[in-house]
């Protein structure tokens, strides 16, 4: 074969990926899990669009996709963190700060708290609320 007439394999759209879930919904059985390769397919998607459009497209749980994309993206240069990780966020506001604290539970006892120190001009609880509780799919 020549080198020219290699064809590297694409990468499948968000609407491919919807339909391949669509599809197997409609055939699936009551209670069954999704597949390994519906959810290998659905993190590949995650490189080209964010993880948050993908899950909604997808009708998938936002927490459990952003783990799956977060784990393939690993390397061997960058250790995995087990447990809770601290991130800081600069919000770089020169006005005296404002603290702010969000603290959720959902059902399943998933628990989300968040702490912002400055303005807090772009953070929208509702939508965190909406994401968290798997509300608006």
């Amino acid at each position: 074969m020549e080198p020219s007439s290699i064809q590297e394999p694409t990468k499948p759209t968000l609407t491919e990926v919807r339909n391949r879930f669509e599809t197997w919904r409609k055939s699936k059985s009551r209670g069954s899990r999704i597949p390994k390769s519906l959810w290998t397919a659905a993190v590949q998607v995650c490189k080209e669009h964010k993880v948050y459009q993908v899950s909604r497209a997808l009708g998938l749980d936002y927490v459990e996709l952003k783990r799956r994309a977060s784990d393939t993206a690993v390397t061997k240069d960058r250790p995995v963190v087990s447990g809770t990780e601290f991130v800081e966020v600069c919000l770089g506001s020169e006005d005296p700060p404002v603290l702010c604290s969000v603290e959720m539970e959902n059902a399943a006892g998933g628990k989300l708290k968040m702490t912002f120190s400055g303005k807090c001009r772009d953070f929208d609880p509702m939508e965190l609320a909406r994401v968290f509780w798997g509300e608006g799919r």
